[in-house]
């Protein structure tokens, strides 16, 4: 019973933040050549919810731009939500995605990112972060990834196969997994890490420090030479640490 809570908990929490389950404040579309521009500014976060490829760049100014099939950018969707931008499709889940959508392409600027969503098999590529935290998560089979990371702390949700990539820094990693889903992060140096697993997911990542480990199925969990690790195990998984 303890699992099947742990992998519900997990698989409700990433899909939420990816998902139309209410709409937000719609963020009018304004044409500029063949890319459609969104005037928008003052959020934290991005949350993905088409199969879309989104660009975020962290800069001093506020931009959002999108460009692709004139068809699929009509099927966009861009809303605000308190300090979220969210960006989905018009349609309904059931209705079926169409090749055009997968061909959009959305380049964000904004001063800072705290969090990070998809919903779906949508991509995400983030340039950097800097900060006290950053919240990461995938509910599918999108991948998303950092390039550089510098942050106090670090929180990254898996529900599913997709994939977070992360390179940088953190003081403290926490990993929720479920599915066959991977946080592939052999470029993250982390000070002390807390994992969890539950299903055939892998973690790979560098702790110099304490980390605890917790893991259902038949996963795996590397996480360096200097990780000092404390396991807890149900299953086939394993896990890799100094000690």
């Amino acid at each position: 019973m303890r699992q099947i809570a742990f992998v519900s908990a997990i698989a409700l929490a990433i899909a939420l933040p990816g998902a139309a389950v209410a709409e937000g404040q719609e963020v009018a579309a304004q044409r500029d050549g063949e890319a459609l521009v969104y005037r928008t500014g003052d959020f934290s976060s991005v949350a993905l919810g088409t199969p879309a490829t989104v660009e975020v760049h962290v800069g001093d100014a506020w931009s959002v731009r999108a460009t692709g099939p004139a068809a699929a950018l009509a099927r966009i969707r861009v809303e605000r939500d308190g300090s979220a931008l969210r960006i989905r499709s018009r349609e309904r889940w059931n209705v079926g995605r169409k090749d055009g959508d997968q061909q959009v392409r959305v380049s964000i600027t904004m001063p800072r990112l705290e969090g990070a969503s998809i919903g779906g098999s949508g991509r995400m590529i983030v340039d950097r972060v800097s900060g006290d935290s950053l919240r990461a998560s995938i509910g599918g089979s999108g991948s998303l990834t950092f390039r550089s990371v510098a942050v106090t702390d670090l929180s990254l949700s898996i529900g599913g196969s997709g994939s977070i990539s992360v390179a940088g820094s953190t003081d403290r990693l926490t990993v929720r997994s479920s599915g066959s889903g991977g946080v592939i992060a052999p470029g993250l140096r982390a000070a002390s890490a807390k994992v969890s697993t539950a299903g055939s997911g892998r973690v790979r990542a560098m702790v110099n420090g304490p980390a605890t480990v917790s893991m259902a199925g038949s996963g795996s969990v590397d996480l360096g030479d200097g990780a000092r690790c404390t396991v807890s195990r149900a299953g086939s998984g394993r896990a890799i640490c100094g000690g």
